[in-house]
């Protein structure tokens, strides 16, 4: 095979792979930003509404002869409420709902309140949710729960989203699920494959096109060296290389006529090819994951807690769609923080978030990415603040504290109820440490253990000994500083 035509075809596998792997990259980056966004939405919508809804309500209902019952009805306008608050244009609420588990199958939910008002689509007390067996969820009642894929069925691809509702004594009552429409995402996704396949077609075209002037360039060049170096090796010294290229290939032009013209003045051609070929080492890097122990365990984590500060009283004094949307913007927010900065997120506490930095996975900089965390929710929080104030709403203050230690980590409780989470004295002092906050008017502050792992990273203003509720003796309190007060 000539040269030529290897570079041809060269360039034009190397057009198409490298198109064909660029919109590989793009639909699946894409694929995956949409179903973070989706999953986000849905636990906070499904999250947000559990905690508006009253238990003692839910309680009240069980089968399709309670619809009527005005303890269903509050429900069914609390939904719909929520719902409507939630459903933006590009992403769409879809269905709001409740589950309670069947009585003779725990393992099947139950429909107990629909938000939907088409006689279509509505499902009853008393149904069953067949997603409910599809997906296991009767696993994930004590917790905030999403699948980990999209669901389709014969009314369109979802993604779903599910919030426990418990009781004053702390018992479960039911579950809220949410559902949010993901077909049109998908259908904007095809058009991008679509029109990705187009420009893969015209990128090989080019390919194909530049590809051809630049193999017949190179081949012409190496032509007329190739027919040189024969005319000077059959003894013709007078002969000359004439390419104006401006390259390699004319550099090599002037390198034979000057040995040409030196073998002419020595009156001996003698002519050496030699060529060198350059391999590139390639090398692999295999990852391989040590196995997640779910089971609990001791070890040292560092836990923070963060709390909107007056929240009680503004939901007493904004109607109760106004607080959903004001909460829905915040936790997306701050969940989107969380994960870009290697954090497990463990629950939320009303309006409070819970997380842990070296669980379940270990964190070597769990200290680090506590504190990294905690300012870039800071610093979200002011531009969220900004943005709600534009819109008219009331501006959020946040509290965070930050404690490390051991604590007992992974599956806690018994085989009817269990949760992955962290407990001990560890989670009790950041959760004090964020309500000192509000005492001591600062956003951010950190135990003395917390700060030893980073104290050269960050300015930090040394507090003194505080005693905090739970402990006897007095802990060093630090907080990081320069900031700004924090103003209820």
């Amino acid at each position: 095979m000539r040269y030529r035509t290897k570079l041809y075809l060269a360039l034009i596998i190397i057009s198409f792979l490298s198109s064909g792997f660029g919109l590989w990259i793009m639909y699946n980056e894409a694929t995956k930003f949409v179903w973070t966004e989706l999953r986000a939405k849905a636990l906070t919508v499904a999250a947000t509404t559990a905690a508006l809804i009253d238990p003692e309500l839910l309680k009240q209902i069980h089968t399709r002869a309670d619809e009527g019952s005005p303890a269903y009805i509050a429900v069914q306008n609390e939904l719909r409420r929520a719902r409507d608050a939630n459903r933006r244009q590009n992403i769409f609420v879809s269905y709001l709902y409740t589950l309670q588990p069947d009585p003779q199958n725990p393992k099947i939910l139950l429909y107990q309140v629909d938000a939907e008002e088409s006689p279509k689509y509505v499902s009853h007390a008393g149904d069953i949710d067949n997603n409910s067996v599809d997906f296991n969820i009767a696993a994930h009642l004590n917790s905030y729960y999403a699948p980990e894929q999209f669901v389709t069925d014969p009314y369109g691809t979802w993604m779903s989203g599910y919030a426990p509702v418990f009781d004053r004594q702390g018992n479960y009552v039911a579950t809220v699920g949410v559902d949010i429409s993901a077909s049109s995402i998908y259908t904007k996704l095809n058009r991008l494959i679509y029109d990705g396949f187009l420009g893969l077609l015209g990128s090989l075209a080019l390919g194909l096109l530049g590809g051809y002037f630049l193999s017949r360039r190179v081949s012409i060049s190496l032509s007329t060296l190739c027919t040189s170096v024969e005319k000077i090796g059959e003894g013709n010294l007078d002969h000359k290389v004439t390419l104006n290229t401006s390259d390699e290939f004319e550099d090599l032009a002037k390198a034979i006529n000057s040995m040409s013209q030196g073998l002419k003045e020595r009156e001996r051609l003698k002519m050496n090819f030699t060529r060198y070929v350059s391999q590139h080492m390639l090398d692999t890097i295999l990852k391989s994951e040590m196995p997640t122990n779910l089971q609990g365990e001791r070890k040292k984590i560092t836990v923070l807690f963060s709390d909107i500060r007056q929240f009680t009283q503004l939901s007493e004094q904004l109607p109760p769609e106004q607080v959903v949307s004001l909460l829905n913007a915040y936790l997306e927010v701050m969940i989107d923080v969380v994960f870009s900065h290697q954090g497990t997120l463990d629950k939320f506490i009303g309006d409070a978030i819970m997380v842990e930095f070296g669980a379940p996975m270990e964190d070597e900089q769990q200290e680090l990415h506590a504190l990294e965390t905690a300012i870039a929710m800071h610093k979200a929080m002011q531009v969220l603040g900004d943005r709600l104030e534009k819109e008219g709403n009331p501006r959020l203050v946040m509290g965070i504290g930050i404690h490390t230690g051991l604590a007992i980590v992974g599956n806690i409780g018994s085989e009817k109820r269990m949760e992955y989470t962290a407990i001990g004295d560890t989670v009790n002092v950041a959760a004090r440490l964020e309500k000192l906050t509000k005492k001591l008017q600062t956003p951010i502050l950190i135990s003395e253990t917390t700060y030893r792992a980073i104290k050269d990273r960050f300015p930090m203003k040394n507090l003194g000994p505080m005693t905090i509720t739970g402990k006897q003796a007095p802990i060093e309190v630090y907080a990081l500083y320069p900031f700004g007060e924090v103003k209820e």
